[in-house]
């Protein structure tokens, strides 16, 4: 696994990329999840400013929490 410091280009990249896989593989569950990524990623891209760029990275990082808990790794229980 390589590290990423907040708000590299990288790591948002990487992120996002592994949250549209996981929504497509589940449509109904996950469209909510999407939009907000999506969001969430396009605004990375439009601000400038490093302390607007970790937010938006960190609420990237948020989202991952959530594909971990639809996908039933922190609390045993899956969710369609």
């Amino acid at each position: 696994m390589r590290r990423f410091i907040v708000a590299q280009p990288e790591a948002v990249e990487e992120l996002f990329e592994k949250l549209q896989i996981r929504a497509r593989d589940n449509p109904k569950a996950w469209q909510r999840l999407l939009r907000a990524t999506d969001r969430a990623h396009a605004r990375y891209l439009q601000v400038g400013t490093p302390d607007a760029r970790g937010f938006y990275h960190g609420l990237l990082t948020g989202y991952a929490v959530a594909l971990k808990v639809l996908q039933g790794k922190m609390t045993g229980t899956r969710f369609h």
